[in-house]
């Protein structure tokens, strides 16, 4: 009888965990993208209104998560310059195009030498929010924002 006992809580606790994990993501609203991220790999390439970096990158992994309620995971490793071998820009955020445009950005996040950053955060998307693309750019000192690694690849 305590292995019927058993089997009966662990299915219980099963279908428990499995609700609410259900619950967790329809309460976020649906995922809306999720893709890998690629380099820029032509100086200066424009994509819908944004100007790459102004050197080849490289890219070890790089990761784009946003949700209908806005909920945006951005998650790069090893972008760097290839010619350097490295980051030279110590901050960065993502931008979301909606509709081949610039829509909205991140909050500005730690980008560190050897090309690791990662974006938490709820954005205020746009009521129609067509072929969303996520990127990843840099903010330099001067104010600029070139994107280093984009979702879509």
């Amino acid at each position: 009888m305590s292995r019927s006992l058993r089997l009966l809580f662990a299915t219980a606790l099963l279908a428990v965990l499995a609700l609410g994990t259900v619950a967790s993501t329809a309460a976020g609203g649906p995922k809306i993208l999720d893709a890998r991220m690629a380099p820029v790999t032509v100086p200066n390439q424009v994509l819908q209104g944004l100007t790459g970096g102004g050197a080849p990158w490289s890219i070890e992994e790089g990761k784009a998560t946003l949700f209908a309620d806005g909920r945006l995971h951005v998650e790069v490793e090893g972008l760097i310059v290839i010619a350097r071998g490295n980051n030279p820009i110590p901050q960065g955020r993502a931008i979301i195009t909606c509709s081949s445009a610039p829509a909205v950005s991140s909050p500005i996040v730690p980008f560190s030498t050897a090309g690791d950053a990662e974006v938490n955060a709820r954005v205020t998307l746009p009521a129609s929010c067509l072929a969303p693309a996520v990127f990843f750019v840099g903010v330099t000192a001067t104010g600029a924002q070139p994107w280093f690694a984009v979702t879509g690849f």
